[in-house]
């Protein structure tokens, strides 16, 4: 098999070593060609926070603001040789996994990771599109559960996804701890359940549980009803990933990825016609969302 290095081991010269220093993130998802979700979002997050981005993609999916019309899952021989290729260059700070298509590309993934990898995995099981299309087979949720849950790091479900991977509906906090439990027994480290409309003091929440095993905790901001942006689910996973690329922990990494999508969501970009987009580049815009400097006052 031919190899990166070739040229220079012929001409009698070590390989050129990966930059000392740099931080490094890769993506494993879907390409959504309007740059909303997906590997483009997710390289756009990496970047903002300061990481390298790279990106494989699983599956190329025909949409764009208004709305997705169709997928095409790459065979998982593609998927695999595109990571294999990352791997050979140098080994990614963390990785972050997203719509995946089929149960042959999320099994074959897995057990490359399991065997190659040893860093952080985060995994955004994306089942369905905002329009409610699938992403992820029907016969590939078990294979997540199987194959991917016992790499990853932490994994980041919405209600839905919750659901389909726990097997009950979470109405409430307590589901979601549920939930989030049985998650990390089947062998996540973490869980971040996100997505569930609470009540907290008389008010309407919007609350996302974390659970490592050992803690359960509740963070919780202002519910806004009406508050749809596409892409912030990909933004909040590879936010994450972003972080524990650069060796934070993981709950720290939840809460600085959390505050990053509050932001990003609350001043979102608008590419095209249809859906507000997350933007993760509202900092470097010189932008103060106001969640930001709630943040930024409780901290002084």
């Amino acid at each position: 098999m031919t190899t990166f290095f070739d040229d220079t081991e012929e001409a009698g010269q070590p390989p050129r070593l990966p930059q000392a220093g740099l931080r490094t993130a890769l993506s494993i998802a879907g390409l959504d060609p309007s740059g909303g979700a997906g590997v483009i979002a997710d390289v756009r997050t990496f970047d903002a926070l300061g990481v390298y981005g790279m990106a494989a993609v699983s599956t190329v999916t025909y949409q764009n603001t208004s709305g997705m019309l169709g997928r095409f899952d790459l065979p998982a021989e593609t998927l695999l040789s595109q990571v294999e290729a990352i791997f050979a260059d140098r080994m990614p700070n963390a990785i972050k996994t997203g719509a995946l298509g089929s149960a042959d590309s999320v099994r074959e993934l897995g057990l490359l990771l399991a065997e190659k990898y040893n860093g952080p995995v985060v995994v955004d099981p994306v089942v369905l599109s905002a329009g409610a299309q699938r992403l992820l087979d029907e016969d590939a949720v078990s294979a997540l559960e199987r194959f991917l849950l016992p790499v990853a790091a932490m994994v980041t479900p919405n209600i839905k996804e919750v659901e389909l991977l726990s097997g009950f509906a979470v109405f409430d906090s307590k589901d979601a701890e549920a939930a989030a439990l049985r998650l990390v027994a089947a062998g996540a480290r973490s869980a971040l359940i996100t997505g569930l409309k609470s009540v907290e003091a008389g008010e309407d929440v919007a609350a996302d549980v974390f659970c490592d095993g050992q803690e359960i905790e509740i963070f919780t901001n202002p519910w806004v009803e009406g508050l749809e942006v596409h892409g912030s689910g990909c933004l909040l996973s590879a936010g994450i990933a972003a972080c524990l690329a650069l060796g934070m922990s993981l709950k720290d990494a939840v809460l600085e990825a959390r505050a990053l999508t509050r932001a990003a969501i609350e001043v979102p970009v608008f590419p095209g016609r249809g859906a507000a987009c997350a933007d993760p580049f509202l900092l470097q815009k010189g932008l103060r969302p106001q969640v930001l400097e709630e943040q930024e006052g409780e901290a002084q």
